[in-house]
């Protein structure tokens, strides 16, 4: 009788143990379809909303005054593709940090504020990023003036700097990088941080408020934004406990934003429970 008891004992746990690791299981499955599924739509979405940015800069109402939308810095579109819910924003580039950033301030802000690093040690290491040599894999087009190939020689020249290339900087470390790098832009569109466009996670750590903006709305957009480059983050809904947050880095190539849109870096998706992340 005994023995049955512990037969039966046994089997129960073995039962218990085999269902926790099958729900482990089909949970970590469902987190992997979900991860493909916002990494597919991604590039996609990045695309369309950076569209979507340009046609509600030229839309007008039936009064023919301009689309609130439109004149926002920081663009934001919703989309419904079946039974997922996407939201992009749309931040320029000018809002984040550079990885041709040159001033060891910009770098030590960074490396305190969203690397998590001490003051000292940010300070350190963001003067060993200043004064290294990333290299740049810039190539002008090789087209006549006007066309595709060509488009712009100083655009082609000013950016794709491989953010990689931090990890090989002495006192750069994996945990560090993996938390700022969402945070540095590819592009070198001028130095600092421009506060009004940028996203949560560089409004803490710069010290800034949305107050300070002098509004999201109403301004003429800056120089900086005009530029072409921006960051899409895009969050997709599978279900209301499970989002993921992805950023594409973005190049509207050729004299307006409704010309050929390049995506110059993808992150990969993360997943986020509270809501759209840094």
């Amino acid at each position: 009788m005994v023995l049955v008891m512990w037969l039966v004992a046994a089997m129960s746990v073995t039962v218990g143990g085999a269902l926790a690791l099958a729900r482990e299981e089909i949970g970590l499955a469902s987190s992997r379809l979900g991860e493909a599924q916002a990494f597919a739509l991604g590039k996609g979405i990045a695309r369309l909303a950076v569209m979507d940015r340009a046609r509600a800069q030229t839309a007008v109402d039936e009064n023919g005054d301009p689309d609130p939308a439109g004149l926002s810095r920081v663009f934001m579109s919703r989309y419904e593709i079946d039974d997922l819910t996407v939201s992009a924003t749309v931040y320029p580039a000018s809002g984040f940090v550079s990885v041709a950033e040159s001033d060891p301030a910009v770098w030590q802000q960074l490396l305190s504020g969203v690397g998590g690093m001490h003051n000292v040690a940010a300070a350190t290491l963001a003067e060993q990023i200043v004064n290294s040599k990333l290299e740049t894999t810039a190539s002008a087009g090789s087209g006549p003036p006007g066309s595709f190939q060509f488009y712009s020689r100083y655009r082609r020249a000013r950016s794709a700097v491989y953010v990689e290339q931090l990890l090989g900087i002495e006192g750069m470390n994996r945990a560090v990088y993996d938390r700022i790098r969402p945070s540095i832009s590819p592009f070198n569109v001028g130095s600092g941080v421009d506060p009004a466009v940028a996203p949560p996670e560089m409004l803490a750590a710069f010290g800034a408020s949305r107050k300070e903006e002098a509004g999201l709305l109403g301004n003429e957009p800056e120089s900086r934004d005009a530029s072409g480059y921006y960051c899409v983050e895009i969050e997709v809904s599978a279900s209301p406990s499970e989002r993921f947050v992805q950023r594409v880095w973005v190049e509207s190539q050729g004299e307006d934003e409704f010309s050929a849109v390049r995506l110059t870096r993808i992150e990969k998706p993360r997943q986020s429970t509270l809501g759209r992340a840094g």
